[in-house]
């Protein structure tokens, strides 16, 4: 293969779905690169010591009939279970069930009452225009109550970001907005069915996350991907990559799946300003995981969760998972582990030197370890090992000119015959199956 026609740029998800669309169309004359090791992007598992992190939580479920197919059926047919989600929201001391807007069950009542009478006067004077902001949106959709006790604090902490800087095109049917019927009945009752897209979801039984692109992986001839390969420069007009080492890979059709600003970048002086700009505008933020392999099975207030929700800064994780809950393949026997996500942006710093030691302090100061439990082995503890993985980017952020400079950016990369496609190549918050979806489109808009 001296000059392949295709270039994919990235082996995540979305680039390995190109090439396998386009093995399955019986094309031959493609070439993916990667400029780390291993395929997967954020789709990854770490493991060390005999436990085993996802980069930070994935599970896998899909509304697209041929997705769900593809990813349960296909190609993690055998190595795949499903579950039923057992999520919560941990506010107010409790844990109630998630979504908490739905799930006033065992707040205080004053909570309960605060949250219902709020989701009644927004409904009564909800107002005719859209809201301007993120931040409105949710006052508007769930009133002050549940806007004030969950919503609007545990956004700030995941998305690390001015909510008033945020739009809401991100929701789609991701966030439950609540009838007033089930919001009484969440707040008396367990509800007898779950609620979102994710209520049921799959999860590889061996390999972590990882078993998904390597499962893509494994159904693609080797010469076809090639790892530490990254890319210095794309020239458009001369259709070439230069890679790192010096080598330049010819191209008639380029598919990307690099995030945009770095492919702008890439692209060097020919890119007009205007394009230039929009690209160094473009916003995401940084998503630690603190990862604790435990001696022993107890989880405390954590078992048997899968993951839950903190709206509060009474700890500096907003999110904790527990992967052994995922698949027993994911913690040694007899032990059990934890995985805590921190956001952080210039809006919301945080001190990654002490992040370790401020969420082992975290998780005893709400139960799930006990005092002497957050202390190393070796001084009497159960801590067996820790670690520190950082995403970067992790979240792209919905802000105000969002969908003006995507827009004018693609228009540009189109005109200079690229695809950008993929999470950070479109730059939108796209799940798993929207990944995989999103580059078989890109591999089947290549003519034959």
């Amino acid at each position: 293969m001296r000059q392949p026609p295709i270039v994919i740029l990235g082996a995540g998800l979305c680039g390995l779905s190109a090439a396998y669309h386009l093995e399955q169309q019986g094309r031959a004359d493609y070439l993916v690169l990667e400029r780390g090791d291993e395929a997967g992007g954020l789709a990854r598992t770490t493991t060390r010591d005999g436990f085993a992190f996802d980069h930070a939580i994935h599970v896998l479920y899909s509304n697209d009939p041929y997705a769900t197919h593809l990813i349960r059926d296909t190609l993690l047919s055998g190595n795949v279970a499903r579950q039923t989600r057992r999520s919560y929201c941990y506010s107010a001391g409790v844990y109630t069930e998630y979504p908490y807007q739905l799930n006033n069950r065992g707040l205080p009542a004053e909570v309960i009452v605060e949250n219902i009478l709020g989701l009644i006067e927004a409904r009564a004077n909800r107002p005719d225009e859209a809201a301007p902001h993120f931040e409105a949106w949710i006052h508007q959709t769930y009133g002050r109550g549940i806007a004030t006790n969950f919503m609007v604090p545990y956004n700030r902490r995941q998305w690390a970001w001015n909510l008033e800087e945020m739009h809401y095109g991100w929701i789609a049917d991701r966030v439950a907005v609540p009838e007033l019927r089930d919001v009484l009945w969440g707040a008396l009752q367990p509800h007898a069915e779950r609620f979102g897209p994710n209520r049921e979801f799959w999860y590889p039984l061996e390999g972590g996350i990882s078993a998904l692109p390597r499962a893509f992986q494994d159904r693609l001839p080797s010469d076809r991907l090639r790892f530490n390969a990254g890319v210095s420069r794309v020239d458009s007009s001369q259709r070439e990559v230069w890679l790192t080492n010096g080598q330049r890979v010819p191209y008639r059709t380029l598919i990307s799946t690099i995030p945009l600003p770095a492919l702008v970048a890439a692209l060097g002086d020919d890119v007009p300003r205007e394009i230039v700009a929009s690209a160094e505008a473009l916003e995401s933020n940084v998503v630690h995981t603190v990862n604790v392999g435990l001696d022993g099975e107890d989880l405390g207030a954590g078992s048997p969760m899968h993951w839950v929700y903190f709206p509060e800064d009474r700890t500096v994780f907003h999110r904790v998972s527990y992967p052994g809950q995922f698949s027993p393949w994911m913690v040694p026997p007899g032990s059990s582990s934890i995985q805590m996500e921190i956001s952080e942006s210039r809006f919301r710093p945080c001190d990654r030197a002490a992040l370790v030691d401020r969420c082992l302090r975290d998780l005893v100061d709400i139960g799930v370890l006990r005092e002497g439990d957050a202390r190393p082995i070796s001084q009497g503890g159960r801590v067996r090992m820790t670690q520190m993985l950082t995403l970067d980017p992790a979240y792209v952020i919905y802000d105000l000119a969002h969908r003006e400079n995507t827009e004018a950016i693609a228009a540009y990369l189109q005109s200079v015959g690229i695809a950008s496609r993929g999470r950070f190549g479109e730059w939108e918050y796209l799940n798993m199956d929207h990944a995989i979806l999103s580059g078989k489109a890109a591999a089947e808009a290549i003519p034959g």
